[in-house]
């Protein structure tokens, strides 16, 4: 959907927390891109559905007001292993993860709050001892300071358009 919308000048990355280079726009933003015209409403009852399934108390409008977010590659960075390290124990359903807070639909995208994969951080270590999965602390806290400017960061632009930039 950004990649109609931003262009257009409706969203603007720097509105979105970037979370393993994708944009997230907060919710609360999202609401209000109803029209008046009735072209696009607001379905009530699938926003309440969601909201429930999601355990949300809030509609954040602004990136501030999200809690800090963790994708693969943030995870990885968190534990000092590669992204590649966290997607197979995804795939493996491995309890080396902690439990997923928001899959996103139609993206595939997983994502965890901070505070979800800190407190499993000592089952993770307890399981991966061979493997020496070790909390980063400086990059837990550089999360939660919203100050995180490790892989992930940012938006990586791909495809043919990106490689003849690189040229």
């Amino acid at each position: 959907m950004s990649d109609r919308w931003v262009p257009r000048g409706l969203l603007k990355y720097e509105h979105a927390a970037i979370v393993s280079g994708k944009p997230y726009w907060p919710g609360g933003l999202a609401v209000e891109f109803q029209t008046p015209t009735g072209r696009a409403k607001l379905n009530e009852t699938v926003l309440g559905q969601l909201m429930e399934a999601q355990g949300a108390t809030s509609k954040p409008r602004t990136k501030e007001e999200l809690p800090a977010l963790v994708g693969y590659q943030e995870y990885a960075a968190l534990f000092d292993v590669t992204q590649q390290h966290v997607a197979v124990a995804m795939a493996k359903k491995s309890a080396i993860l902690a439990p997923v807070d928001y899959a996103m639909e139609g993206q595939g995208s997983k994502l965890w709050l901070l505070e979800t994969v800190l407190e499993h951080a000592s089952r993770t270590a307890e399981l991966t001892r061979l493997e020496r999965w070790v909390l980063q602390e400086d990059v837990a806290e550089a999360l939660r300071a919203k100050a995180y400017e490790g892989p992930g960061s940012k938006i990586v632009a791909r495809g043919a358009k990106a490689q003849a930039a690189r040229s």
